[in-house]
């Protein structure tokens, strides 16, 4: 959502001489120092009936004349419309003159269309976006999920911060290896992001690109090569094993009530294995029969998963409610402190993000980078860390397919990848198993064959 630009001023005015006369509405257009533009709305009124202070007719009440009560409602709205315009056009490093005004009031009146280019990224991807609610999924669906929505619209915000980055606009047939890396390159250095992060928008590019080919748009052959993909890097988490989640459980935090009540919803997503987007919030109405019942917001899939006897004590122990609501960041702040007071700091692999020191405001936070390092594990502990731990808890006591009713994900390969496991590991399981089955074999009693006698 563009912001209005703070430099950006649009007033409306009449050459007013004459009361009884009719004058044009005219558009009074300051773009900071880019300039001062004026032009002619069409439309007109008495000299009589306008008011210059308000830039609005005044009420036919307190005139007793023409009725222009289609007018007032109307040029609010234009001047909406102008600083909408203004905002994306200066983003877009489009030259704003008295010709743009022009075009953008016809635009408003209906008098001409909005011109989109589709040899131009953006227009394409913007046009793309739109589209998603509409799509028709493999599976016969309509429509994709608000996260993939949003997901796609953050890549388009990307893509736009890097052409205003070099004040340029890119056609599609321009994205080619070299913008491919170039732009992993900003990302990464001027925007402070992940590989990870990275990634997940150039997957997005490479869609859009294949979209655009299958449009019937020139895409650059260099978009399809092997060298055109996504990046990541390897992922440190952390989980929590069944003894360190006792340990929580039993915590006594009775004289910290904002920390038992962060503990209490540790311990429901350490059972549940819930996004946290879902986890935090739960209620009572979730609850059926025994039951936890909720549709992934992610994923729009339905989850039903028994209630751990910890949870079950939560929830007796809350008069019969879950606990109370809390926001996303509160959860991930005090959840560490949780497990700082339970003792939970034996030196972990992993990354933490140094703050900037200079931003100044309230609540803000800013990553700066990531650094990777040994630290006391409660500083590991984050919002994710009771959905992994949940599918790593029980990996090799259930079946597979079962964990991954719980957790909503669609192919096993995906699930292994969440958890951090590859084939050898599954192999070793295959193993252990093997030999458990050889020691019972082993142990097992023979009968022998003794001779009696003569026969």
């Amino acid at each position: 959502m563009y912001k209005t630009s703070e430099m950006a001023t649009v007033q409306f005015y009449i050459n007013s001489k004459n009361p009884k006369q009719e004058y044009t509405i005219n558009v009074l257009l300051r773009n900071g120092r880019k300039g001062k533009f004026k032009k002619s709305t069409g439309l007109k009124i008495t000299g009589k009936h306008w008011d210059s202070k308000r830039e609005i007719p005044i009420s036919e009440s307190k005139t007793g004349g023409k009725n222009y009560y289609a007018l007032r409602r109307k040029l609010p709205k234009l001047k909406a419309h102008l600083y909408d315009a203004i905002t994306i056009a200066n983003h877009d490093n489009v030259t704003i003159d008295s010709t743009w005004l022009a075009k953008q009031i016809d635009i408003f009146f209906g008098r001409a269309r909005a011109e989109v280019d589709f040899q131009f990224l953006t227009d394409y991807m913007k046009y793309f976006i739109d589209g998603l609610p509409h799509r028709i999924l493999r599976n016969g669906t309509t429509g994709v999920s608000l996260p993939t929505i949003r997901k796609y619209k953050t890549t388009l915000q990307k893509i736009l911060n890097y052409e205003e980055y070099l004040g340029t606009r890119f056609k599609v047939n321009e994205v080619n290896l070299r913008f491919h890396n170039d732009f992993i390159r900003f990302m990464k250095t001027e925007q402070k992001l992940n590989l990870n992060t990275i990634g997940k928008y150039i997957k997005c590019l490479k869609t859009i690109l294949k979209n655009a080919k299958q449009y019937g748009l020139k895409i650059n052959p260099e978009a399809e090569h092997d060298g055109f993909r996504s990046t990541s890097e390897k992922t440190y988490f952390v989980t929590l094993d069944e003894q360190e989640i006792e340990i929580i459980f039993n915590l006594n935090l009775s004289h910290t009530p904002y920390l038992e009540n962060a503990r209490n919803w540790l311990i429901v997503g350490l059972w549940t294995g819930a996004r946290v987007s879902d986890l935090l919030k739960f209620s009572i109405n979730n609850i059926n029969n025994g039951f936890i019942e909720y549709t992934a917001q992610k994923t729009n899939k339905k989850i039903v998963l028994p209630i751990h006897w910890q949870v079950q004590d939560i929830i007796e122990k809350n008069n019969g409610k879950m606990p109370r609501p809390i926001s996303h960041q509160k959860y991930n702040d005090w959840i560490k402190q949780v497990c700082r007071l339970a003792g939970i700091n034996k030196l972990c692999k992993g990354a933490i993000y140094l703050v900037n020191p200079k931003i100044s405001g309230k609540n803000v936070r800013t990553p700066q980078r990531k650094v990777i390092g040994q630290y006391e594990k409660w500083k590991l502990i984050s919002t994710h860390t009771a959905r992994r731990s949940f599918a790593t808890n029980h990996y090799g006591k259930l079946p597979t397919p079962v964990i991954m009713s719980a957790t909503g994900h669609t192919t096993e390969k995906m699930f292994l990848a969440y958890i951090g496991k590859t084939p050898k590991d599954n192999a070793v399981l295959l193993q252990e198993y093997w030999h458990k089955e050889a020691r019972k074999q082993s142990k097992a009693p023979s009968l022998k064959l003794v001779k009696s006698g003569d026969t």
